[in-house]
């Protein structure tokens, strides 16, 4: 009782609380750096949100709470001093308050479609298997955590909230067909490796545009096609990966303008019609024109690839054509190849028939840069699945969902952010952005939008007039465009605060008590001595 008595008499005493302070000024120091190199996420799920910050925070109550109790009962000489502490009280527990029960989400709002689910930093893994469908919140952690969770025959292992990803090269069973390749692309301002590839578990693609360069990367045995002769059409057998030789055209154009090309040689015939289909058709019973499905063959014209720069790469050789020339050049990349753009050269790194390419998260510290990460963009997590041959592992990355087949069975996987359901919608119905003069740089935007809830209203949101509507609080907070359609859309930032309150009354319960004690009560102390 006496030991209990000492920690009392000490969580009450001013020097524990200027220890407190210290430490929590440090805190502060250290999580403002934080929030500066590696963002404002990271620093909350590491400093701010963190379980020592939080230990802190409930002793530095605890030593006002103490020191309030200590100066009971009521004197009058200490009502500044109460009112004082009960302010920081009140801080504290609104605090506690927003943090526990608060909501920081966003929703994005596309033009003239219904919105009705908000979305938070905090990410969860859905899943959904033959058998069974879960969805598993994962915790707000700043490194590498292993989850060791099991359901059913799934396993979830690693989530890795800050990620970058390291190519890795994994073995294939299938053919040289599905063969992938890095190459070096590079001039006096520019260098970049390029890695591509035609297995369908691959995490690269065929094609890349930089720029007005457009590059595309094709099977090996079509390098055959384009060294073989200068004919505007190949036809590309792909269930045999060869080209048709000794093809002749007959071109002709229907009376709609439309235009229709024979190909035929000592073994076949067959039509196409470029603007309609890369495959053959025929002509049915109702003399209409019907695409031929399942033919393995495919027409390439290579006219429509000479007005701008396009690079054809097929593995170990290059295809390119040369405006000044006015040849299509073909060249074998066992060396540097230089080609007729900007200075433009190319060299072969790394070329595989049956192994293909993947990105491997790994774990990272995140980096920003002007409020943009840098590094640790990507987030992921490390399941594996029991199957009747073993265990099989893999990465779910946020933003692309796997859809695995095992044991012939589908499986869906999607690392995505938790999203609340409204119980009510809110539709776009104009963006408005206004620029600077002579600029393009944003100066203000705004929202107007429909909420349907029963009925419906309309409101106007912009900069310091956000929407209040049943307990949120919906801020404008930034925009995008769709590329495709050129329109632009809004995100708000969505915000409920139950402490609010609680922290207004403490913030001015805390002004009126610092006024009271260190002004008002002296200068009464002053005119009572000078009184006497």
């Amino acid at each position: 009782m006496e030991f209990i008595k000492k920690i009392e008499k000490f969580i009450g005493e001013v020097k524990f609380a200027v220890i407190i302070i210290l430490i929590f000024a440090a805190y502060l120091t250290y999580g403002t750096f934080q929030e500066s190199y590696h963002g404002a996420e990271y620093a909350g799920r590491h400093v701010y949100k963190s379980i020592p910050f939080m230990l802190l925070q409930f002793l530095m109550f605890l030593s006002i709470f103490t020191a309030t109790l200590f100066r009971m009962p009521f004197k009058k000489r200490l009502y500044g001093f109460y009112t004082l502490h009960l302010g920081l009280l009140l801080l504290f527990i609104g605090s506690f308050v927003s943090y526990y029960a608060g909501i920081d989400s966003s929703i994005t709002l596309e033009p003239n479609t219904p919105a009705q689910y908000v979305v938070s930093q905090e990410d969860e893994l859905f899943f959904k298997t033959p058998l069974i469908e879960e969805t598993i919140p994962l915790p707000a952690v700043y490194k590498a955590t292993d989850i060791n969770q099991t359901i059913g025959n799934i396993k979830i292992q690693t989530y890795l909230p800050y990620a970058d990803e390291t190519l890795e090269w994994k073995d294939s069973i299938k053919t040289s067909r599905y063969h992938s390749s890095t190459y070096q692309l590079f001039n006096d301002m520019l260098s970049e490796e390029l890695t591509f590839s035609l297995h369908d578990k691959a995490d690269f693609e065929s094609s890349k545009s930089l720029g007005p360069l457009n590059i595309h990367y094709l099977p090996v045995g079509f390098a055959k096609c384009f060294k073989a002769n200068q004919a505007d059409h190949l036809i590309w057998d792909s269930l045999n990966q060869v080209c048709l030789e000794n093809i002749s055209f007959e071109e002709k154009t229907t009376p709609t303008g439309l235009k229709i090309l024979r190909a035929k040689n000592s073994e076949q015939e067959e039509i196409f019609v470029p603007k309609l289909s890369p495959l053959p058709v025929y002509i049915d019973q109702d003399q209409k024109l019907k695409v031929k499905e399942i033919s393995p063959l495919r027409l390439f014209s290579r006219n429509m690839f000479k007005d701008k720069p396009h690079l054809f790469l097929f593995g170990r050789s290059v295809s390119y054509f040369d405006q000044s020339d006015e040849l299509w050049m073909t060249k074998e990349l066992n060396q540097i190849i230089e080609l007729p753009w900007m200075g433009f050269q190319v060299k072969l790194l790394t070329h595989h028939d049956k192994k293909y390419p993947i990105l491997k998260p790994i774990p990272v510290t995140p980096i920003q840069d002007t409020n943009e990460l840098i590094k640790g963009k990507q987030r992921a997590i490390k399941v594996s699945v029991q199957t009747k041959a073993g265990e099989k592992e893999f990465f779910v990355k946020r933003g692309t969902p796997l859809k695995p087949v095992i044991d012939g069975k589908e499986y869906y996987f999607s690392l995505r952010n938790q999203a609340h359901k409204l119980p009510y919608q809110i539709t776009l119905d104009r963006f408005k952005m206004n620029v600077d003069p002579g600029t393009n740089k944003p100066a203000s935007y705004e929202s107007f939008v429909t909420v349907f809830d029963g009925g419906s209203s309309k409101h106007h949101i912009f900069m310091n007039n956000p929407l209040k509507y049943e307990g949120l609080t919906f801020y404008q907070s930034s925009y995008f465009q769709d590329p495709k359609t050129g329109q632009y859309g809004s995100i708000l930032t969505v915000n409920y605060d139950p402490g609010r309150w609680l922290k207004y009354l403490g913030s001015l319960l805390l002004v009126l008590g610092s006024f009271y004690h260190f002004v008002l009560r002296r200068k009464i102390i002053s005119l009572r001595k000078a009184s006497l």
